[in-house]
């Protein structure tokens, strides 16, 4: 399963065409519930080490080690606690500036504001009646009823949206038909808005005997209340290929490399064209190589390589990755205006 994800990732970062990737506001924002921490003090520290996961697309506690010995409070513009749905949170906002200084500092990879959507086709086959397909506000069925809580929870910590889609009475009726030529996953996939598609399928073989199938697996059978920690788990082994960032090894320097933008039409597109530059975390400085009408060429030196450049482009909605020349290091853009 992690190899076929593996080959669906790389295939979406050599495309051209553009994702339909979200701007997330409240990305150096987090909430952590009131049964997570001990006190305000453990609060805050564990806030900490949850915005740095999401903000290095990666789990592993090697980046945490590199700063264990600095005062996390320090880097907290604001806290307060907030009760949603009868349970209380400590929210926790961080200093954008200083928290990004300290992890180009300690050289670990940063994704900006802009996250992938990933939408997640799930259908359930209970053999009591007939297959049924999961959407947002499903709540007549056991895993319907608890499966969104837990990919809201995996999104805020992972900093994207994970998404089920929300049927009409058109899409109910088409995927309740038999017809064999109807691909149920090729319909929403056109249909709903996204980046990356999951089509999992939950299937009930034996007494308290669930298999999961699609591009999603499990190896054995799983008991009913296993099930949804077992597609938490694979959602988040898929979620640390698709945001993982390959970090520079000690010693060395960031890519440099030629950014080519075309489309630019007036000078207020190259004002704002310019000011999305600069919001990209992978640019550390980029100065004007050649200025024509309508495209500008820049010298850039990168933080990191020329991979975390691409994927945060790739969630750009300013813009459009048209080719890339690994052998004159230059990348062409079309700026969406």
């Amino acid at each position: 399963m992690i190899k076929k994800l593996r080959i669906l990732l790389l295939l979406s970062l050599l495309t051209a065409n553009p994702l339909f990737t979200k701007e997330l506001p409240d990305l150096f924002e987090v909430m952590i519930s009131a049964d997570q921490y001990t006190n305000t003090n453990d609060g805050l520290n564990k806030a900490f080490n949850r915005l740095i996961f999401k903000l290095s697309g990666s789990r592993e506690r090697k980046n945490l080690w590199k700063l264990g010995n600095i005062n996390k409070i320090d880097f907290v513009s604001s806290y307060s606690m907030e009760n949603i749905d009868d349970q209380d949170y400590l929210s926790v906002k961080f200093n954008i500036d200083s928290f990004v200084s300290l992890l180009r500092a300690n050289r670990i990879p940063l994704i900006g504001f802009n996250r992938p959507v990933i939408l997640l086709l799930l259908k359930i086959d209970s053999g009591e009646s007939s297959p049924s397909y999961i959407s947002a506000n499903s709540s007549d069925h056991f895993f319907g009823s608890m499966l969104s809580d837990i990919l809201q929870d995996i999104a805020d910590e992972r900093g994207v949206y994970i998404e089920l889609p929300t049927f009409d009475l058109e899409d109910q009726n088409l995927l309740g038909q038999t017809d064999v030529l109807f691909s149920p996953q090729q319909h929403i996939k056109n249909k709903f808005y996204n980046d990356f598609f999951l089509s999992v399928e939950i299937m009930r073989v034996g007494v308290n005997q669930w298999a999961i199938n699609g591009d999603i697996k499990s190896s054995s059978t799983l008991r009913q209340k296993e099930v949804l920690d077992y597609l938490a788990q694979e959602t988040h082994a898929f979620l640390d290929q698709l945001l993982f960032v390959e970090p520079l090894k000690e010693g060395m320097a960031g890519d440099k490399i030629v950014i080519s933008v075309k489309g630019l039409e007036t000078y207020e597109d190259f004002e704002l064209m310019n000011s999305e530059l600069n919001k990209v975390f992978a640019i550390k400085s980029k100065d004007f190589n050649f200025f024509d009408r309508s495209y500008i060429d820049y010298n850039v030196q990168l933080f990191q390589t020329t991979d975390s450049l691409l994927k945060e482009l790739k969630g750009s909605t300013r813009f459009l990755i048209k080719s890339f020349d690994k052998n004159l290091s230059k990348l062409e853009l079309e700026y969406l205006n």
